[in-house]
């Protein structure tokens, strides 16, 4: 199989035969799987992997699956979820489907759980499809939508005192430029929207305006006033 077509498939059920199951379905498309006990487990996970599609098990020791798919879908919006449960509450399937997640009932075929892979593998082509098209939405990188997995994303520890006195140094001076008509660059701008997002990256805790603003709604204002894009209004919203 083909780099790009290869998933990262995450499997959470706290059987240990299910598990092993699963894996074994899932490798006949020579995808890469891993597996967790516990929606505990696999939310450990989440930092150190990107997963296309996740297989839960609602009946969890600890957190049940729904909830976790929940957080899920929430946080991974083009994530394929799918409940596999031998639960019979009726709650459970239609909150599934209230939030998006396939519903698989035990005991499945294999071709139930080779299904919602291969609807995956379809459904990332026809979005790269469109992309070649121009006709995908974010053309333009959505930076606002995800601006808060960036610091949780790199996890670095605290930057030396004086890489982060550099960073706030810049970022003001490149923002005090954009305040005013006559200064304004667009070379300010993106290095203001660099230093931004590199306090992201770097968990930089930046100060606050005089007036109490964010750096982060500063840039946004200031983009406004310029006519330009704005970068983080829906994380200063949150």
């Amino acid at each position: 199989m083909a780099d790009q077509q290869q998933l990262n498939i995450l499997v959470i059920d706290d059987d240990p035969a299910m598990r092993s199951l699963l894996v074994d379905i899932i490798k006949k498309r020579e995808h890469q799987v891993v597996v967790a006990e516990s929606a505990e487990e696999g939310l450990e996970l989440l930092p150190f992997w990107t997963f296309q599609v996740a297989f839960l098990d609602h009946n969890l020791p600890g957190m049940e699956g729904v909830v976790l798919g929940e957080y899920l879908r929430r946080n991974n919006t083009d994530m394929t979820i799918a409940m596999v449960t031998g639960s019979d509450d009726p709650r459970v399937e239609r909150r599934s489907r209230d939030l998006a997640l396939r519903f698989i009932h035990k005991p499945f075929t294999p071709d139930a759980i080779l299904k919602v892979i291969d609807d995956t593998v379809a459904g990332a082509k026809e979005r790269e499809e469109r992309r070649q098209r121009g006709e995908d939405p974010d053309f333009e990188p959505p930076i606002a939508r995800f601006i808060e997995d960036i610091e949780e994303s790199y996890g670095i520890p605290k930057v030396p005192s004086r890489i982060e006195g550099r960073l706030i140094e810049t970022l003001k001076r490149s923002l005090n430029n954009l305040r005013t008509v006559s200064r304004y660059t667009e070379r300010d701008r993106v290095i203001a929207l660099s230093g931004l997002l590199a306090a992201r990256v770097l968990g930089v805790d930046l100060p606050k305006n005089n007036s109490g603003r964010t750096l982060y709604e500063e840039y946004d204002e200031l983009m406004k006033e310029r006519g330009r894009r704005t970068e983080f209004e829906v994380a200063a919203a949150e």
